[in-house]
């Protein structure tokens, strides 16, 4: 009788990548992956913790997930990841549904403990600080898309943000050496992976916590020469770090797509100094405008916090004032949440919701406005486009992304003209555009030309 197992991966996609380390364990025990809940006798739910309203929806889904141990197939329940971190044994009280408990230095000895346990010995809870770092060494069993994946660099952060957990849940910032960052981006173009989308809580920090300078540039330079690998897109590049020497690479690259996301996070410093977060060099508009001086036509995208503590009409005008200025083509805005056990959440001044929701509200409203501008200034424009399938709405439409937007978290491109097979990256014309999405054809093969 053939024994499954099923995986639900909550979060981000560094969360992913860890996921994608458990899976190939599980195999190797003997279960085959599905998706049908209902047939696993191991389910594995691996979750997020770095927002009250993320850990609310991972007990929500632990507890649905606990239904099937009631009506079908499932003899363990186990849960994962930055949860188990924050929460510690508290967990086991509060979730006696769980069998075992895992926290974010523990992906890679899912089968170790689970043979373990089947012999009677082990725990229920792993827990430690954390020091996890996944290498190449380390199989992985992809979630993505065949043709795109995500390349994790290093793991944690060293810079001590009052509003984020990140640091107590992921330790301090840990780079991998660039030797074995290639090696598994060539394993991955190997395999047909076209895009490769590399990330980390800050990238351009990579080298750094062992006193290594431009090891960002370096690896840029060195991952050229992988061969068949198309796209390489820059994830979470601090304010800060972004040299010239990483501009002066990216400009000149054939490979690093024009793309750059940069958490600014507010523009008013007082706000900034209450978030801990380090006096930048130089003015977030004075940065874009450094930026798109090296390159005209890079995509910038940010994420922008409204509602911290001891905001004023005044900061957040600020904040306004930035989105009009820096014209960025993407952003993530959330509304600040007051974490359990960071400063932040002591802090006098503590904005009401309904202020917060105002606020949040109209940054998007503003920056919807842009994003529409912003694209519509690119009509005529000749852009590289990675088909990803059919229109959800009809089958007469192809969608997929261009090289200005990452996987998930930004537009797509409606292609109202020529086909292709998925996952081949084709030049498109720019034909129109929506709030977020931009409407092409393709143009023909060089070879039809």
């Amino acid at each position: 009788m053939v024994s499954f197992a099923s995986l639900i991966s909550l979060g981000c996609s560094k969360n992913l990548v860890d996921s994608e380390i458990m899976i190939p364990q599980l195999e190797q025990m003997g279960y085959s992956i599905t998706q049908d809940l209902s047939n696993a006798q191991i389910i594995v739910v691996n979750t997020c913790g770095f927002l009250e309203s993320a850990v609310q929806e991972a007990v929500d889904t632990i507890l649905e997930v606990a239904r099937h141990r009631e009506k079908n197939r499932c003899t363990q329940l186990i849960v994962t990841g930055c949860m188990v971190q924050r929460y510690g044994r508290k967990l086991k009280a509060l979730l006696p549904e769980v069998d075992l408990f895992l926290g974010t230095s523990h992906y890679d000895q899912l089968s170790r403990i689970l043979e373990e346990r089947s012999r009677g010995e082990g725990e229920s809870l792993y827990i430690r600080r954390p020091d996890f770092l996944a290498t190449s060494r380390l199989e992985r069993k992809r979630c993505t898309p065949s043709y795109s994946a995500y390349l994790k660099v290093a793991d944690g952060c060293s810079h001590r943000c009052t509003y984020c957990m990140i640091p107590r849940l992921r330790g301090p910032y840990r780079s991998r050496t660039l030797e074995d960052i290639q090696r598994e981006a060539a394993r991955l173009a190997a395999e047909g992976v076209k895009e490769i989308n590399l990330i980390a809580q800050d990238i351009t920090a990579l080298g750094m916590d062992r006193g290594e300078r431009d090891s960002l540039p370096r690896l840029l330079k060195s991952l050229e020469e992988v061969e068949g690998l198309r796209w390489v897109r820059l994830l979470y590049a601090y304010p800060d770090h972004v040299s010239h020497s990483l501009l002066e690479t990216m400009a000149q690259s054939d490979k690093i797509v024009p793309y750059l996301d940069i958490p600014f996070q507010h523009a008013s410093s007082h706000v900034l100094k209450a978030m801990g977060r380090e006096k930048h060099k130089k003015t977030p508009v004075d940065l874009v405008a450094h930026i798109r001086s090296h390159m005209p036509q890079i995509a910038l995208r940010t994420s922008l916090m409204v509602g911290f503590p001891g905001e004023t009409s005044g900061d957040f005008q600020q904040l306004l004032d930035l989105v009009e200025a820096a014209r960025f083509d993407h952003v993530g805005t959330f509304a600040f949440s007051p974490e359990r056990g960071t400063r932040a959440a002591r802090m006098d001044g503590q904005i009401p919701e309904t202020i917060k929701e105002e606020r949040l509200d109209m940054l998007m409203r503003h920056q919807r406005d842009i994003s529409r501008k912003r694209l519509n200034e690119r009509f005529g424009d000749r852009l590289q486009v990675m088909v990803e399938g059919y229109h959800p709405e009809t089958d007469y439409l192809l969608i997929g992304r261009a090289s200005i937007q990452a996987p998930e978290v930004d537009g797509a491109v409606i292609i109202t003209r020529g086909q292709a097979e998925i996952g081949e990256i084709r030049a498109a014309r720019v034909t129109g555009a929506h709030d977020y999405d931009l409407v092409v054809e393709l143009e023909p093969p060089a070879e039809e030309l």
